[in-house]
Formats: structure tokens, C-alpha cells, sequence
């Protein structure tokens, strides 16, 4: 769940880790899509990537502690999205089912 306690959509979550990352973590005349490799080398550095994490911890709620924090789920803003779509929901990311 957010903040909120409401359920956001990729969409939506993934319009927030945009702006987040443009004002928070991009150079100004940096800028990235979707689908951009996050971690190319041009974007995210190892600290940005725990910067990330964090805010998206406490943005929507969700434990990027455990399995989450695997560089899989880092590539681009859409996967991260889905990440944070299906913790929030409680299913597993890499699966789909419900994980623990």
C-alpha cells in the first residue's frame, strides 16, 4: 500500500519515479524514459540507486530491504514500476504469486 493506503498503477508510479529522479538525482540536462537503462552508468551511480530505494520506500510503502533490492529490478523506470505495483499488492515480482 502508499502512503495514501491506496493501490497506484504503473502509471502513476511510474510518472512519480520520473519526477523523483529529475529532481532529486538527474543532472538538469539529463533525460530518461520508461524503458532507459537506469543503471548504464550515465544515470544511476550506486548511491543513487540506495537514494532510490529509499524514497520508494517511503513514497509507496514497500520493503526494498528483502528480495527486492536485486539489480533486476533496477534496469529501467517501467520494471522498477512493476516492482513497486505488485509489493504493493503483496504478490511477488519476479513470479506473480503471492510471496512472503
Amino acid at each position: 500500500m502508499t502512503r495514501a493506503g491506496l493501490r497506484p498503477t504503473a502509471q502513476q508510479v511510474e510518472a512519480r519515479i520520473l519526477e523523483y529522479l529529475q529532481s532529486e538525482l538527474l543532472s538538469p540536462e539529463v533525460t530518461i524514459g520508461r524503458d532507459d537503462d537506469l543503471l548504464s552508468g550515465e544515470v544511476l551511480d550506486s548511491i543513487g540507486v540506495i537514494r532510490l530505494a529509499a524514497f520508494l520506500e517511503k513514497e509507496f510503502g514497500i520493503d526494498m530491504q528483502s528480495a527486492g533490492f536485486v539489480v533486476e529490478n533496477f534496469q529501467s523506470v517501467g520494471v522498477l514500476a512493476r516492482y513497486v505495483v505488485n509489493s504493493a499488492r503483496g504478490l511477488d515480482s519476479t513470479q506473480g504469486v503471492p510471496g512472503s
